[in-house]
Parts: structure tokens; C-alpha cells; sequence
């Protein structure tokens, strides 16, 4: 596996899918939360998530190229998780560079976790974007292992492409109008306009 800096810039997915759910569910009430979506431009303010403290990796020191987007809680805006995402022209689609649960959220390393959900929305937000950028909804980035490739085909029908990394993924077509169908967010600001 790569260096930490080098795994950075190539981008990484990791994140596990809990449940496929509409909104945010709080795991200790069994409530539905809106969400929110806003996009991050400040690199400073991107410095508060860090790998010391739950957040896979240092945000602020990802690829200027890579957009990245927050979901919320709507009403409060407490960030539930981040997704990186870059515009690949060349590939005509999105690429998921990271996705990642706040710590509170991320049962598989931290033991608990507060709102289920959270994975699929950030996925559901880069399938958003590759529409915006007329892509149709065609999605594709790196998983980590062989065991998150299945996991991705299982639980988004994703399929293993594996040409430009070992485990390549791709989400398109049928799969990506699902994942927009079951997510709802609401964008916050005017990032429905292309």
C-alpha cells in the first residue's frame, strides 16, 4: 500500500454502507434526520479534519483538483461526513477520491456510531455531481480492498472494472438512478446549477 502523502493524492474508498435509508438514522432513536449538503472551499477550514483525530486523512492537504463536499444534519449543519470528488473530463464521470464517516459515525473503527446512513448519501452526492457535469450519473473510484470491491457490487451494484487500479470500481446507469432515488439532501447554495 502506498505512503500516507502518496495515498492522498491517488484518493482511497474505505467506507462501508450500513444501510441503505433516505435520510440520516439516529441509531439510538430509530429517527429519520434531514440532511444537507454544502461545498467546503475554504482549505483552512478543511484543516480541522485530520487523521489524528478520526478522519482517515488530512483534508486540507488533498488535491486542489478535488472538489469537496460536506453532509449535514440539516438545521445544525454538525458535519456527518466528507466526500472528495474531482470533475475527470477524461473519463467522462466523477471520481471518488474519499468518502469518510465523522468519527462518531464509524462503527468499524471507533465501535459505535451515531447516524446510519452516511456512506451511501456521500456516494449519492458524487452520482449527484457527475450529473451536474453531464455525465449521467457515472461514478468510479478506488476501493481499498477486494472485500470493499464485493461490498460496493453488493450494495450499490457497482461492478469491478479494475483497468486503471487492482480495484477499480464503477457505479453508472441503473445502479446510479437508484442511489438518486433512495438519498434525499438538500444542496445548500446554489450547487444545483451547473
Amino acid at each position: 500500500m502506498p505512503d500516507n502523502k502518496a495515498l492522498i493524492q491517488q484518493g482511497c474508498l474505505d467506507i462501508w454502507i450500513d444501510g441503505i435509508v433516505p435520510c440520516l438514522r439516529d441509531t439510538q432513536t430509530g429517527e429519520l434526520k434531514d440532511t444537507v449538503v454544502f461545498k467546503i472551499e475554504s482549505r483552512a477550514y478543511l484543516r480541522q479534519f485530520r487523521e489524528n483525530n478520526g478522519w482517515h486523512i488530512n483534508w486540507n492537504e488533498i488535491p486542489r483538483n478535488v472538489e469537496v463536499y460536506a453532509l449535514a444534519l440539516g438545521g445544525t449543519h454538525e458535519i456527518e461526513g466528507l466526500v472528495g470528488i474531482r470533475n475527470d473530463r477524461n473519463a467522462k464521470a466523477a471520481y471518488i477520491h474519499w468518502a469518510c464517516t465523522a468519527p462518531h459515525n464509524n462503527k468499524h473503527e471507533f465501535g459505535s456510531q451515531r447516524y446510519s446512513g452516511v456512506g451511501g448519501h456521500l456516494f449519492a452526492i458524487a452520482v449527484d455531481k457527475s450529473v451536474q457535469w453531464g455525465y449521467g450519473g457515472t461514478v468510479f473510484g478506488f476501493a481499498a480492498n477486494a472485500e470493499l470491491v464485493k461490498h460496493y457490487v453488493e450494495a450499490f451494484g457497482a461492478y469491478h472494472l479494475g483497468i486503471l487500479h487492482e480495484y477499480q470500481i464503477v457505479i453508472e446507469g441503473e445502479a446510479s438512478k437508484k442511489l438518486l432515488e433512495v438519498y434525499s439532501y438538500e444542496w445548500n447554495g446554489n450547487e444545483k446549477d451547473p
